[in-house]
């Protein structure tokens, strides 16, 4: 089982190259709505399937149905992640592999040096409106803590965290690196969500373009953290 992640244009090719790269495995890509799925990217050999759910609601399979289940990308959708932690593990046979990916919306500094102001407001922003939801916006960071104190996980799941450096528009796209389109989209992904919540939307568009163009700077060494983590289900 895959959960693709929830950006419009990598819908669907996610679970193609998973299943493009296991060819004697079933892989079931999920997502909550498959119409604009990339049809260019095309399975090789048929051993994939894809079911349009929503998460956030009881998961439709019995119980153990799935070996390994990796999500991806699905911070800013789900209102109660340890809700969702605890309906995978459900669904996750036991001796089966859960792998979360989530990248944390703040930036930081590789210096450690302070952020300046308008990144800071807009972080301020996401934070408070995503709040109103009820999502936890700093949760990747505290994924491993989440599903450790799940009690049917093994102890100590493995942790990976990366800093991915901000792409630049001067440097373009890197191995390991954001590419400034994906940068930008990702931004005014949000503001829709941030608009709803009562900001000014002149004023918000104002600062993403301000945010771009501190963040592709290419004296400056931006990055966020994305958390990784792997654990074994035993029970």
């Amino acid at each position: 089982m895959t959960e693709p992640n929830n950006n419009n244009t990598y819908i669907g090719e996610w679970a193609i190259h998973i299943a493009n790269t296991n060819p004697y495995s079933d892989v079931l890509g999920v997502d909550i709505d498959w119409r604009l799925m990339n049809r260019d990217v095309k399975s090789k050999y048929g051993n994939i399937d894809f079911a349009a759910v929503d998460v956030e609601e009881p998961l439709p399979w019995p119980r153990g149905s799935f070996d390994v289940i990796h999500v991806k990308g699905l911070l800013l959708e789900i209102t109660n992640y340890v809700r969702l932690i605890e309906k995978l593990a459900m669904v996750l046979r036991p001796g089966g592999l859960l792998i979360i990916t989530e990248v944390e919306t703040s930036y930081g500094f590789s210096t450690g040096q302070e952020l300046p102001r308008n990144l800071k407001q807009w972080d301020a922003c996401v934070e408070a409106a995503f709040g109103s939801r009820g999502i936890e916006v700093d949760f990747p960071s505290r994924i491993n803590h989440s599903i450790a104190n799940s009690g049917v996980f093994a102890p100590n799941p493995y942790c990976q965290q990366l800093a991915v450096p901000a792409g630049s528009y001067m440097r373009g796209a890197r191995r390991g690196q954001m590419h400034p389109q994906v940068l930008s989209s990702t931004l005014k992904k949000i503001l829709s969500v941030l608009i709803e919540y009562g900001y000014n939307q002149n004023e918000l568009e104002n600062l993403i373009q301000s945010c771009l163009v501190e963040l592709s700077n290419p004296q400056a060494n931006y990055y966020q953290r994305l958390f990784s983590v792997y654990a074994i289900k035993i029970y």
